[in-house]
């Protein structure tokens, strides 16, 4: 008895002892307050488009935290919440160079039973200097390099063994997705960090092709050309077809219920709800409001880029027209509020300037335009213009020299192209122009810009 009878007291004690601690952590956590973690690297160097995500150590109530929290200086952007314990803050515009930007959480309360954060809390970051990815390829292998404007060691982003065919960059520089073939004869997306860690195959083909992928300026969803592999040799593949692949839920799906609609070469818009396509069938551009759920259809028979406004409410493209003097290509603007598109460029040209090349900055009044300059010259040059005044600076016009596919960075005020010379061994060159520059440097050489912020 005496025996069971300490036991019982060792018990009592123990049983006590846990009471008195879970009381004690209790205090202690209430006097802590709601904890707040916030997803910065350690060095907070970020890229133009990062996403602030915070992490509450308990639910909280949205309402009343989104007014302790702001950024200094002011940038534009809102507050999405994922659940009842995290929060982001998107920005709706690039976060400018040269600043030291504050998140601020001020102490108060923010849940409706009274938690609160105890304390003022800040984080600081800057924004980092965006990189260039481009393809090198010769004979033997064909691979992804990055490299900065500073004149660095460009660093090697894929391995030698996969042989690239092309790619896009995240506009959040934190990943690229890239295309290659695979055994069975089809090709592949691949996936790959921005450093080259972690490259894998994020969607097997198969038989099929999956081709020119392109990233949402979100970065949660990939449309791209899908061929189906055919029954036989005389008919390897099928008429290309615009498929998305939602990178969160993992759903793969064609954008257009008829198999009658086809595209090739998707290009979104800046606010990631519009997705554009060439049907070469049909000879026109299709465009796709994912969010009205709204189709619309210009007529092209280019094939050439799309390049929207920075609202998404317009975009440019070309097309060839028949006129009394022959054949004229023409650059047109297409409003999605009207359903109607306009000649901008060349309704009244004496002569064919081959129109092609395309891109819209991020700034309402600057875009860049490839076209011929004159009929001896079978190259295109590279005009940079406001499609408002159409009035502007040409700024590449070496007749030895070919230039295409011009990228604008994410603030619109520097440029990338490929260049390559019109006479002697193929040896394309990327070059780069910034706003108040006299002329254009080379940098790097390769293939396919893209930048990498």
């Amino acid at each position: 008895m005496k025996f069971n009878a300490s036991l019982d007291r060792i018990a009592a004690s123990v049983l006590l002892a846990l009471v008195v601690l879970v009381a004690l952590t209790i205090v202690v956590g209430e006097g802590a307050g709601v904890r707040v973690r916030v997803d910065l690297p350690a060095d907070s160097e970020v890229g133009p488009y990062q996403v602030i995500t915070f992490k509450f150590s308990e639910p909280i109530d949205s309402g009343i935290a989104s007014d302790l929290i702001s950024l200094d200086p002011v940038h534009e952007g809102y507050l999405q919440w994922v659940d009842d314990t995290t929060m982001r803050f998107v920005p709706l515009r690039p976060y400018e160079h040269d600043t030291v930007y504050t998140v601020i959480l001020n102490a108060g309360e923010v849940a409706i039973n009274g938690r609160e954060v105890k304390k003022r809390q800040t984080w600081e970051f800057t924004i980092r200097e965006p990189l260039v990815a481009y393809l090198l390829t010769d004979g033997v292998e064909s691979s992804i390099w990055s490299v900065d404007l500073n004149g660095g060691v460009p660093m090697r982003l894929t391995d030698a063994d996969i042989r690239v065919i092309s790619f896009d960059a995240a506009q959040n520089g934190e990943f690229i997705i890239f295309t290659s073939a695979n055994v069975e004869g089809g090709i592949d997306l691949w996936r790959v960090n921005r450093d080259g860690s972690n490259a894998s195959i994020l969607l097997d083909c198969g038989l099929d092709r999956c081709t020119t992928p392109a990233i949402a300026p979100n970065g949660t969803r990939i449309a791209y050309s899908h061929e189906a592999a055919g029954p036989g040799p005389d008919l390897p593949f099928g008429s290309p077809r615009i498929w998305l692949l939602d990178l969160e839920s993992g759903q793969n799906s064609p954008v257009y219920g008829s198999q009658l609609t086809l595209g090739y070469n998707p290009t979104w818009s800046p606010d990631s709800n519009k997705l554009a396509s060439f049907d070469g069938l049909a000879d026109r551009i299709n465009l796709l409001d994912l969010e009205q759920k709204q189709q619309y259809a210009f007529p092209s028979n280019t094939g050439g880029p799309v390049t929207f406004s920075p609202d998404s409410n317009q975009f440019l493209f070309t097309n060839v027209e028949q006129t009394e003097d022959g054949l004229r290509t023409q650059v047109r603007q297409a409003d999605l509020a009207l359903n109607d598109s306009f000649t901008l460029i060349g309704a009244k040209d004496e002569r064919d300037y081959s129109y092609y090349s395309l891109a819209w900055s991020a700034l309402e009044n600057r875009a860049v335009l490839g076209f011929r300059a004159s009929d001896e010259q079978p190259a295109q040059i590279l005009w940079v213009f406001n499609p408002g005044l159409l009035d502007g600076i040409v700024i590449t016009n070496d007749p030895e020299y070919a230039y295409n596919s011009p990228q604008w960075d994410p603030w619109g005020t520097a440029l990338i192209f490929q260049q390559f010379k019109l006479r002697g061994a193929y040896n394309p060159e990327i070059g780069l122009w910034r706003d108040g520059s006299i002329e254009p440097v080379i940098f790097a050489k390769g293939l396919m810009p893209h930048w990498l912020p």
